[in-house]
């Protein structure tokens, strides 16, 4: 057994436990360069939370964030650096962001259940 990368230390991944996974040889040289997730996909393995990102991606930015808010998600956007006339400023957490932060903690049932009639209502 070889120890591999999920996030790949040549793309900023960590040697740490966290981002550590046990692969054959084999399986080592295939993933290569490519994230866990992307090297799962490959092997045809599907990952148990692709249903709900799917779904959560087809959300709007407004339905992403009451989930958020609803499960006590708090995203932090990215910070950028200003140019010479414009001062530093943190933007806005993205959609992406919120659909990697939501994928683990949200249930299809919970996406499903009605959740355009909870932002409908909240929001008139």
């Amino acid at each position: 057994m070889q120890v591999g990368h999920k996030k790949a230390y040549s793309k900023g991944g960590g040697t740490n436990l966290k981002n550590s996974v046990a692969l054959c040889y084999r399986c080592n040289k295939l993933q290569g360069t490519d994230t866990w997730e992307v090297f799962l996909k490959k092997q045809g393995v599907t990952i148990a939370g692709d249903g709900v990102k799917q779904l959560l991606k087809k959300l709007s930015l407004s339905e992403l964030k009451y989930l958020a808010a609803k499960h006590g998600v708090k995203l932090k956007g990215r910070f950028v650096e200003g140019g010479l006339f414009s001062g530093d400023y943190r933007q806005a957490p993205s959609k992406n962001q919120y659909v990697k932060a939501l994928a683990g903690l949200v249930s299809e049932n919970d996406m499903k259940s009605g959740l355009s009639e909870k932002l409908n209502s909240r929001l008139q």
